[in-house]
């Protein structure tokens, strides 16, 4: 039986080749890690959230390989024009649905909480209202905000709000107490890969974050020959620019570069084979990640730095 080791844990976004994130996270299960804290954007934030509840690797596998993912393709009417009246092809409240389903199910509660989550989860999207990153349950509670309760928010619409890639999905509606309706849409718009969200304050880390990094798949020539297509690699361009920054190694974290291509963002007919492919693909990934030296040497350093914290003094009476 392996040791448990804690760590903290960031999921890049990336559609769905998100995919690829189970497989990676599936390795690091197997070595012994469980998560302190974990963060998310877009499909990041879905399997974060998930991960947060409770879920293994192992569970989110069998998950992915059941669920349709063209069954979240839950459109108002013809494309186009859902595109110009709704201001997305897709409702998204299908996602919606499922990740309240999925979050009920694991924790036997109703319209599941960030209160509720055994481990602490952040969930990025971007608000377009007050053009910033907001980065959930924490931003809720300052201003311009100033929810009452951020921790008794519901997770699922986090994610909703996550995953509402532009022009595919519908944006995420948030009524503030100011009577004002924050548009919120997908965080990769600001922060795909939100590692910086577990930077250290006042001193170096002691538990290792490892960064889930999802690479390729729409870096290729793409069609722009039809509205769609074009709102397509619109999409692609926005999203994979981001965060290119953080995929540099820091102290505090570690990158799991998961090659995905030629898998896409926005492929939701991918097929049983395809996902399998992806789930491999992350599982390689971290496999090579955990038995590279330059992991071991770091991973010493935590240990090292744990080992020489000072003891805390007992409370004087």
């Amino acid at each position: 039986m392996r040791m448990v080791r804690l760590a903290q844990a960031v999921f890049k976004g990336g559609g769905v080749k998100g995919i690829a994130l189970v497989g990676g996270l599936a390795v690091a299960e197997e070595l012994g890690w469980r998560w302190r804290a974990v963060a998310g954007t877009s499909a990041g934030a879905m399997v974060a959230a998930l991960v947060a509840a409770g879920y293994p690797a192992r569970a989110l596998r069998e998950i992915i390989h059941e669920l349709d993912l063209r069954s979240f393709g839950d459109s108002s009417g013809f494309k186009v024009a859902s595109l110009l009246l709704h201001e997305g092809i897709f409702k998204g409240e299908k996602l919606l649905a499922e990740v309240d389903r999925l979050l009920s199910e694991r924790l036997r509660r109703p319209r599941v909480t960030f209160r509720d989550l055994p481990v602490a989860c952040q969930i990025v999207a971007t608000d377009l209202t007050h053009r910033r990153m907001l980065v959930f349950p924490h931003d809720l509670g300052r201003p311009p905000y100033s929810l009452e309760d951020p921790y008794g928010f519901p997770v699922a619409d986090a994610v909703r709000a996550s995953t509402a890639i532009p022009f595919f999905f519908q944006p995420y509606r948030l009524e503030l107490p100011n009577g004002v309706r924050a548009t919120l849409v997908d965080g990769g718009l600001l922060s795909n890969f939100p590692v910086h969200l577990f930077q250290p304050v006042g001193g170096p880390a002691c538990m290792p974050t490892f960064g889930f990094d999802l690479r390729g798949g729409d870096d290729g020539p793409q069609a722009t020959d039809t509205p769609l297509e074009l709102v397509q690699a619109m999409v692609n361009t926005i999203l994979s620019a981001r965060d290119l920054s953080d995929r540099e190694n820091q102290d505090y974290a570690r990158v799991i570069p998961i090659e995905t291509a030629p898998y896409r963002t926005t492929q939701f007919d991918i097929d049983a084979g395809g996902k399998e492919e992806l789930y491999q693909r992350g599982r390689a990934a971290a496999e090579a990640f955990f038995a590279d030296p330059a992991t071991h040497a770091w991973l010493r350093e935590f240990a090292v730095r744990r080992a020489l914290r000072p003891l805390r003094r007992p409370l004087s009476v």
